[in-house]
């Protein structure tokens, strides 16, 4: 289960980074990309090393990742693939090895911290390797490719992809005489008046930007430009889609999971104290392991004003700017994204692959799975800027005041927005 949280360490890594990025060899700097070949041919031949960082779940992906490095050292038997798992935590290990030039060369990103390493040099963009070896973009979807995007260049290919989805127990539905999950939030708030008034519990939401931003979306607002990299809380827009939020919170139809028992929306819904909520594609093996009896059905993330914003939550493989074989390196990446590698992961059932050639025969093992990848389609990657954990402690701690306190949304806004800006010049 993840819950998506942007790191605070993370600025820690970037700083990190910046220092050692003005330190590379004389023939290479973070300002400039390392030069690519003019085709995959054109890759050394003499023996190479290569690392492959891992933030893995466990024993399986790890084994995972070594299959696929097997399959790729089979093609390219003058590479050798070391695959390295971070101990415990990806950025407080970045965050040592980074200065002592030992960072792998290629590594998992989150897209939620991808723009703090983008921006601060630490990795290098792709897109003259992406040219050179002939890699279709359009094979990925590309609310996953804008995730690793940083002033108009590409850093990162996508690995895998989730997205938020509606989960009801239908046996709860059922006795507020409700016989389908609502389609779209207008018709939710109608079934959360029903039940409610039998008792039960309607969805169970955090109060979290990774959850709520949809809202914010589908009212015509945006806390944040990529374009220009500002943070915009205080434009007027986000009123509508902050006060849908509130005002359900206030009502009773979104309830906090910390007021039901919970750290996060999965555990109550497990229990049975809620009849509905809206997770992400993780939800399906912590519901296996908890709740294994239960039923409850799987839909689209319900619309709103006729938009279907959803968060895109994606991790990407991005190539270290300091690595000595870069050539041999973003063929490594391409690999491991690639039609390949991508069908071991659909294959594997860990994760939904990124690689979209490769989705069918994931949904034919696991069609439960349908509504996570439609998602990604019509979502948002979650990921604020360079300065994404101020962003994200800000607008999180102003939107609790917000409920508890019974704040304005404009107040709210207000407040995040002052928040932020005080932080960032720390």
């Amino acid at each position: 289960m993840k819950k998506y949280q942007i790191a605070t360490v993370g600025a820690s890594i970037v700083m990190a980074a910046g220092i050692i990025a003005g330190c590379g060899t004389s023939s290479q700097n973070s300002n400039s990309t390392p030069s690519a070949p003019s085709n995959q041919a054109a890759a050394s031949v003499a023996p190479v090393d290569l690392s492959v960082g891992i933030a893995s779940s466990g024993p399986a992906e790890t084994a995972l990742v070594n299959k696929q490095v097997k399959a790729f050292e089979k093609l390219n038997p003058n590479v050798h693939v070391t695959v390295i798992p971070f101990n415990g935590n990806e950025l407080q290990d970045l965050q040592t090895e980074f200065p002592a030039h030992k960072a792998p060369d290629i590594f998992y990103v989150d897209s939620s911290i991808a723009q703090q390493l983008e921006a601060s040099g630490a990795v290098a963009p792709l897109d003259s390797y992406i040219k050179a070896d002939g890699i279709k973009t359009s094979d990925y979807t590309q609310s996953l490719m804008k995730g690793f995007q940083w002033q108009g260049k590409q850093y990162g290919i996508p690995k895998d992809e989730n997205s938020l989805a509606l989960e009801s127990n239908m046996t709860l539905l059922k006795k507020a005489g409700i016989t389908t999950p609502p389609k779209t939030w207008e018709e939710f708030e109608k079934d959360a008046a029903k039940l409610k008034a039998k008792g039960i519990a309607p969805l169970s939401m955090p109060i979290d930007v990774a959850r709520y931003y949809p809202f914010i979306l589908n009212g015509g607002g945006s806390y944040y430009n990529a374009s220009t990299n500002k943070v915009t809380f205080t434009n007027p827009k986000n009123i509508a889609g902050l006060s849908f939020f509130i005002n359900n919170m206030k009502k009773g139809y979104i309830v906090n999971p910390t007021d039901l028992g919970g750290s996060w929306a999965g555990i109550p819904f497990a229990q049975g104290k809620v009849a509905m909520v809206a997770e992400g594609a993780w939800l399906l093996p912590s519901m296996q392991s908890t709740a294994p009896k239960m039923k409850f059905t799987i839909t689209d993330f319900p619309t709103q004003n006729g938009k279907a914003n959803n968060m895109v939550y994606t991790v990407a493989y991005e190539m270290n700017a300091q690595t000595k074989n870069p050539t041999e390196a973003a063929k490594l990446l391409f690999f491991l994204t690639g039609a390949q590698a991508e069908k071991m992961t659909a294959a594997s059932g860990l994760a939904i692959p990124s690689y979209i050639p490769d989705q069918a025969d994931f949904l034919k093992a696991n069609p439960s799975y349908k509504a996570f990848v439609d998602g990604t389609k019509t979502g948002t990657a979650y990921q604020f800027g360079p300065q994404g954990s101020n962003f994200v402690t800000a607008i999180n701690n102003a939107t609790q005041a917000g409920v508890l306190k019974n704040l304005s949304p404009a107040k709210v806004l207000s407040q995040a927005q002052s928040t932020f800006e005080s932080q960032s010049q720390q």
